[in-house]
């Protein structure tokens, strides 16, 4: 295998695929000779200025080059039928993102995305647990860190919630509404934005890369009760019916029409009537796992959980929300409108 970009998340690839047993890391290639001969040789590797200078019996390869070099990068190998991983956003639209995709599957490519929330231990538990999703509530933000500003903070950051949203839901939006702000821009900085789904079910989307803090949780509620991730320590709170008003929903009127002073009751909610549990999920790391799962769609030629489709719906999805976009601007105090009414 080769890693393609080797900068703030390539080199992290790198490092895990040199570590891998089953892999032979033939090579890492990025334009800064300088960068990459020290990545190269921090994994113990070597140093290609270009991909076409890559050994030409690749298995597979990982591309995290910057979001506008995608297409350009990933195509070669798509057509000559290699295994490609690329990170996310898949491409810089949807018409590219999809190119890519059918090339994949035109040549019989593994192609795997890099919606590495996916593999979060967390999520997994959540979706798991929740049941039917009806209403659900994401919150992505965090520091201003320098990094993907070649795209704003719609693919750097909400993208990954709308792939988390497409997952629980298997569906995709019948309307989209949103609105976004430029901090520091030159792209929108913070977005938030409501989807409301053909099942009924409605979303709400945060994200900012202009907040003091970092924060990444989902609030869902289904048919199971309420779930509470944070994707950051991985601890999962569900709150659901106690069994009995479960079976009889009319029980809790009936002890509070029966009990004189119904106030007191209310220390009765949560633990008696309502479970309250907290779960601590696994503490494995979420880049290992997307990689052992491109490892082992290779190994057993079998499309990966995050194929070309599912990245391609989730970047439909995310232009939605950009076209449905109302951008005010911290530099000119002026908003802009949507060039065209998101479907």
């Amino acid at each position: 295998m080769a890693v393609i970009g080797v900068g703030s998340l390539g080199q992290h690839h790198a490092g895990k695929l040199a570590n891998f047993s089953d892999v032979d890391l033939v090579g890492v290639v990025d334009p800064n000779e300088k960068f990459g001969r020290e990545v190269a040789n921090r994994v113990s590797t070597r140093w290609f200025a270009s991909a076409a200078d890559l050994p030409n019996n690749l298995d597979g390869v990982v591309i995290a080059t910057p979001t506008v070099y995608h297409l350009e990068a990933a195509r070669s190998f798509l057509e000559a039928g290699v295994a490609t991983f690329v990170e996310k956003p898949l491409a810089t639209n949807v018409a590219d993102a999809e190119l890519l995709n059918q090339l994949a599957n035109a040549n019989d490519a593994i192609l795997q995305v890099g919606h590495i929330e996916r593999f979060n231990p967390a999520f997994a538990l959540a979706q798991n647990i929740v049941g039917h999703p009806l209403y659900i509530r994401c919150q992505r933000v965090s520091p201003y860190s320098f990094r993907s500003t070649d795209i704003g903070v719609v693919h750097d950051l909400m993208i990954h919630d709308i792939d988390l949203v497409l997952a629980l839901t298997n569906q995709l939006p019948d309307s989209v509404d949103a609105f976004g702000a430029v901090g520091i821009g030159p792209h929108e900085d913070m977005a938030v934005a409501r989807l409301k789904m053909p099942s009924g079910t409605i979303v709400d989307i945060t994200s900012s890369r202009m907040c003091p803090a970092a924060e990444r949780t989902m609030q869902i509620w289904g048919t199971e009760g309420c779930v509470v991730a944070d994707l950051q320590s991985r601890e999962v709170q569900q709150w659901k019916p106690a069994a009995k008003f479960k079976a009889n929903p009319a029980l809790a009127h009936a002890i509070a029409a029966a009990t004189p002073d119904p106030r007191t009751l209310k220390d009765s909610v949560f633990g008696e009537w309502i479970e309250s549990k907290t779960l601590q999920a696994g503490d494995d790391d979420a880049m290992s796992l997307e990689l052992r799962e491109f490892i082992a769609s290779i190994q057993e030629n079998r499309t990966p959980l995050v194929s070309g489709r599912e990245a391609v719906n989730a970047m439909t999805v995310a232009e939605k929300v950009l076209d449905a976009i109302h951008l005010w601007s911290y530099q000119t105090g002026s908003v802009a409108t949507p060039k065209r009414a998101a479907a």
